[in-house]
C-alpha cells in the first residue's frame, strides 16, 4: 500500500486518557482564516458530522452562514436535556490521503469540545488500532 493511501495519527492524551484522533482541514466561510491542520476526538456517541466548541465555530465565521433555525436538529444529552444543534455547511479534508468531504458543523451553547461524529466517520474505511494507539484512515 502507498504512503498516500493511508494516514495515520497517534492517540491523543487528555484527562488521564488516551483518545483516538484525526487530522482535518475544515474550510469556512470566512477566507480569510489560515487554513491548517487541526486534531480532533473521534467521538461515536455524537451521531452528527463534526460538532466544533461555540467559540471555534464563531472564530472560523459558521455563525455567519447557518442554515434557517426551522433546519436546526434536535439533540439529547444521556441525562435526556433536549437542545438545539446550530448548524452551517462545510467541506473537509484530510490531506494526507487527499480526501474531500461535504458535511456540516454543528455547535450549542457552552460548547466547548471538537469532535469528529458518526455521520463523518461512517464515509470512511478507519482503523482504530489500540495496540499501537494509531487511528489510520485507508482510502
Amino acid at each position: 500500500m502507498e504512503s498516500h493511501d493511508k494516514a495515520c495519527w497517534p492517540y491523543l492524551k487528555s484527562n488521564d486518557a488516551k483518545h483516538p484522533v484525526m487530522g482535518l482541514l475544515i474550510r469556512a466561510p470566512l477566507k480569510t482564516l489560515p487554513i491548517t491542520e487541526s486534531l480532533f476526538r473521534i467521538d461515536t456517541g455524537y451521531e452528527g458530522f463534526l460538532l466544533l466548541s461555540e467559540e471555534r465555530y464563531r472564530r472560523m465565521g459558521f455563525h455567519l452562514s447557518e442554515l434557517p433555525r426551522r433546519c436546526w436538529p434536535e439533540a439529547e444529552t444521556v441525562t435526556g436535556e433536549v437542545f438545539r444543534l446550530r448548524r452551517a455547511l462545510t467541506i473537509i479534508e484530510i490531506p494526507k490521503i487527499d480526501v474531500k468531504l461535504e458535511g456540516y458543523v454543528d455547535t450549542f451553547q457552552g460548547n466547548l469540545e471538537d469532535l469528529i461524529g458518526l455521520e463523518l466517520i461512517n464515509n470512511l474505511k478507519l482503523i482504530l488500532n489500540g495496540s499501537s494507539e494509531t487511528t489510520c484512515v485507508v482510502r
